[in-house]
């Protein structure tokens, strides 16, 4: 059914290899011999530090994802431009100090002028949403995958600095996304390559690791990203990006959030040694996200477009979740530059 595929390609997006595009390639395999105006195109693309070269080039890349749609509807064209270790582009723009760092200043109206100076960055190089900043806090010393990206161990510091970064790229139009809900400071295992567990009581995990996300989510103009690890106080058995009880009940019931949830990659190890990469994607629809994220490959999305299409047509994921995932990807998309 056409309108199936339509809506799962509106909630999956991709990173691919390059830094030009064959048009031809961002399309499904089976739909690359067909005109333009017949392809299915994906909600949008995230740009890694492999598509990058210049500013320029970067632009130029952007502008031609952007003539790939026919309407006025902009793909999402994100990126994770956090400051410190996680910067993809380096040429011409501002050197952004690290989440710590910027928490140890002690200054909120600095963090919204750091936040302001990414978004004026990233503009000029075509971007339109940041997968930015990171609400994890820095409770665990052996944690390497957050560490220096968070700041601080404070829940309400960190929603401080952070909202105040988010704040200034709002206002220099680029998109906030804050990551990795409901927390992922709280564990020594790297998601990338296992599947991280948090033991915490309830008591504690609401209090400190869920905090800054139910204060800032409130606020509303953002989107979220889910990330992967089990938090046995809310599911023992799922990770966040595919848990009812964590995107459906405290995502949307507790605290009230309307606006678009982004899974992590489900590339990462945590969920493609687990569940599987392409099984995972309509078990996240239906747990509560709205968008897929796929780091690498084209192929892969539409693999998960597949997936998700299929899953409809078996009633194992309902149309009307479907639809709702794309309303919002597609409300957020209007917002977009």
């Amino acid at each position: 059914m056409k309108e199936v595929r339509e809506f799962a390609a509106g909630v999956v997006i991709a990173g691919f290899d390059g830094t030009t595009i064959a048009e031809s390639t961002f399309c499904h395999p089976e739909e690359r011999s067909k005109s333009a105006s017949r392809r299915t195109l994906l909600a949008g693309y995230v740009l890694f530090t492999r598509n990058i070269e210049t500013l320029e080039q970067t632009r130029a890349l952007n502008d031609a994802l952007r003539e790939l749609y026919p309407t006025d509807l902009s793909p999402i064209l994100a990126i994770d431009q956090e400051g410190g270790r996680v910067v993809r582009l380096h040429d011409n723009v501002a050197s952004i100090p690290a989440a710590a760092e910027l928490g140890a200043r002690n200054d909120p109206q600095e963090c919204c002028e750091t936040g302001a100076q990414v978004a004026r960055d990233l503009v000029r190089a075509g971007f339109n949403l940041n997968f930015a900043p990171v609400l994890d806090l820095a409770v665990n010393p052996s944690n390497t995958v957050i560490g220096s990206r968070s700041f601080g161990s404070d829940p309400q510091r960190v929603a401080t600095f952070a909202g105040a970064f988010a704040r200034g790229m709002r206002e220099h139009g680029i998109a906030v996304t804050y990551k990795h809900f409901p927390g992922h400071g709280s564990t020594s295992v790297d998601s990338h390559f296992d599947l991280p567990h948090i033991d915490l009581d309830e008591t504690t995990f609401r209090a400190r690791d869920l905090a800054p996300f139910t204060q800032l989510l409130t606020e509303g103009q953002c989107s979220v990203m889910a990330g992967h690890m089990v938090v046995h106080a809310f599911d023992a058995e799922n990770p966040a990006t595919l848990s009812p009880s964590v995107l459906t009940e405290i995502l949307r019931g507790e605290i009230g959030f309307e606006g678009v949830c982004f899974t992590d990659c489900l590339q990462m190890d945590a969920i493609a040694r687990t569940v599987g990469t392409a099984a995972a994607a309509p078990r996240a629809i239906a747990a509560g996200a709205d968008c897929i994220v796929i780091s690498r490959g084209i192929d892969d999305a539409f693999a998960c477009v597949d997936a998700i299409e299929g899953a409809v047509e078996e009633r194992t994921l309902s149309l009307s979740r479907l639809q709702e995932a794309y309303n919002r990807v597609k409300a957020l998309r209007a917002s977009l530059r």
